[in-house]
């Protein structure tokens, strides 16, 4: 009776610790990439990047108007999908080995895997994609009824409706559930009308549009648009366009996020666990072996810089065939093994995971315009900048007078529509170079014959216009990666830099940039290559301020430079 008391509440302790771990290396406000633009459409109902995430933003959205900070309410509800996830992996461990300790150590090892964690403790889509991996996998291995059929075929579609990636595992479970249960083509025709139904939250996305929201990625107001915006066409051409040794680079980049997760020593129950599988329940062992080499084989033809989440579902799948390995092992695997081996998982993958304390999105966005005068403009090709903006402006109304260009978003008629919405006498101003640039940029959005060149020079004329029509408010350009169309733009004016930006003025006494006033907190841990290299940015730029400013003589603002660079890099 002891045990059995025991049993009930081991699951509760597991989730009581997740989520206080969870907790404590939380971001307390904006991360990097999306981090700012989910956030403002969550918080504005808005429609967000492809493809859209309509079920994500939905939920979210009622999250983010709880009292207290936005951010960090979204920031916790991803912690809830991934605690969610983690739980369904617990009972899925207990199903398949009958073993008390194993559990604890298969949801330690999902949990705390650095691809897990570190989506969990931001705003993020992949933990609600990770929720729907594990209930899927739980559902198919104890599916039994019709009932369960339907239900899983549901989930199936609704999955859908927050990221595609999620298609490496819906699909494979849903053929694997028609194998194992062997329905009529009547029950097959009612699953598939529901996983249908399951798929209408898009068209959130296409009445939301005609309400013209803040923010209205893609503006799908219709079902051409929609479709767009649904399948990333935009995105298409970073996919399966690598090269061969491009292809291999990835598959061992993938390789090493897998092993990672997995700690190692856990591919060798995961081999085991595919070795029993293939001997004992080959239908089981076709269904995760499918999951992996499909999810595998997408990532890796897919070029994008923040591609480690996409393994979610093949990763899910891994853990699954190591829970059949430890099964092998259960007689050796008593509670002071498993529960410190549990807890050492924790402890390895909290420096690489954790954003604890860690500001440096908010303030890494906000630093780039807080100090611009009234009015200015600032163009940047980098999304770290954008995005938090996006947030700043739009929510939490921080210097909404400025106005702030994604440049390479102007390449889509969406953006530069929307930008016209947002500030119509500036591009009222401008009307003339717009349009010329529009009727060029349709042809080739809707694939009309088009001449590229002619594309190119009437990007840079519109471009140019609206430098000029600011000029007298103050133009800025943010660039952490070197950028050709810019270097076309006003050629006679200079760049000075201003802090993390580059003034472009003919001004050359330009007031210095006030680093006293700079609030830019470097993280204890540099845990990313995006963090490091926008931790270089700030150094880079600072040190540029330096040069320049101790070239013109300016000696106390080249100082006082100095001493806020030495004070960051010393914050470590």
């Amino acid at each position: 009776m002891r045990q059995t008391v025991l049993e009930k509440f081991v699951p509760l302790l597991v989730l009581v610790a997740v989520l206080a771990v969870y907790v404590y290396s939380l971001c307390p406000t904006l991360y990097l990439i999306d981090s700012g633009e989910l956030a403002a459409v969550s918080f504005t109902l808005g429609i967000a990047h492809p493809t859209g995430y309509p079920l994500y933003t939905l939920i979210s959205f009622f999250f983010s108007r709880i009292p207290g900070d936005p951010v960090w309410n979204l920031n916790l509800l991803s912690t809830l999908f991934s605690l969610g996830a983690a739980l369904l992996i617990y009972l899925a461990a207990r199903a398949i080995t009958g073993h008390r300790f194993i559990p604890v150590l298969a949801a330690s090892l999902f949990a705390f895997s650095p691809t897990i964690w570190r989506t969990t403790v931001t705003n993020e889509v992949y933990p609600l994609t990770a929720l729907f991996c594990a209930a899927l996998i739980f559902l198919a291995l104890r599916i039994k009824t019709t009932r369960d059929f339907y239900l899983i075929m549901y989930l199936c579609g609704l999955s859908f409706t927050n990221h595609m990636s999620i298609f490496a595992l819906a699909i494979p479970v849903g053929i694997y559930c028609i194998i194992r249960c062997r329905p009529s083509w009547k029950t097959v025709c009612l699953g598939a009308a529901l996983a249908a139904l399951a798929v209408t939250p898009y068209f959130y996305l296409l009445a939301r549009a005609s309400a013209n929201p803040a923010i209205a990625w893609g503006d799908p107001h219709n079902l051409q648009r929609l479709l767009w915006h649904v399948t990333g066409r935009q995105y298409q051409v970073w996919m399966f366009s690598q090269s061969f040794s491009e292809i291999i680079a990835n598959a061992r980049q993938g390789i090493s996020f897998l092993a990672a997760d997995l700690v190692y020593i856990f591919l060798i129950p995961c081999l085991a666990g595919t070795y029993y599988l293939f001997r004992r329940e080959r239908g089981k062992f076709f269904l995760f072996i499918s999951i992996i080499a499909v999810n595998f084989l997408y990532t890796v033809n897919y070029a994008i810089p923040d591609i480690e989440s996409y393994y979610i579902p093949g990763l899910t799948a891994l853990f699954i065939l190591s829970i059949y390995g430890l099964k092998a092992f259960a007689r050796h695997l008593k509670w002071f093994i498993a529960v410190p081996l549990a807890l050492l998982i924790m402890v390895v993958h909290y420096q690489p995971s954790t954003l604890r304390g860690n500001h440096f999105g908010r303030e890494f966005g906000l630093a780039h315009f807080s100090q611009l005068p009234d009015s200015a403009l600032l163009i940047s090709n980098y999304w770290d900048i954008v995005s938090p903006a996006i947030y700043l402006q739009a929510v939490q109304r921080q210097r909404p007078d400025i106005v702030i260009i994604d440049k390479e978003l102007m390449r889509r008629t969406w953006y530069v529509n929307a930008l016209r919405r947002q500030y119509p006498k500036i591009f009222a101003a401008v009307a003339g170079p717009v349009s010329d640039y529009m009727k060029e940029l349709v042809k080739f959005e809707y694939n009309r014959p088009y001449d590229p060149n002619t594309i190119q020079l009437k990007y840079i004329k519109m471009l140019d216009a609206l430098v000029a029509s600011k000029q007298r408010h103050g133009v800025f350009f943010a660039l952490p990666f070197p950028d050709q169309d810019l270097r076309q733009i006003k050629s006679e004016l200079s760049w000075i830099p201003y802090g993390l930006v580059f003034a472009v003025t003919g001004d050359t006494t330009v007031t210095a940039f006030d680093f006293s006033k700079l609030t830019l907190t470097r993280p204890r841990f540099i845990n990313d290559v995006r963090l490091a290299f926008n931790i270089r940015v700030v150094e880079q730029m600072t040190q540029s301020n330096i040069r320049y400013l101790t070239s013109r003589n300016r000696m106390e603002a080249a100082q006082s430079a100095d001493r806020w660079l030495k004070n960051f890099s010393r914050q470590r």
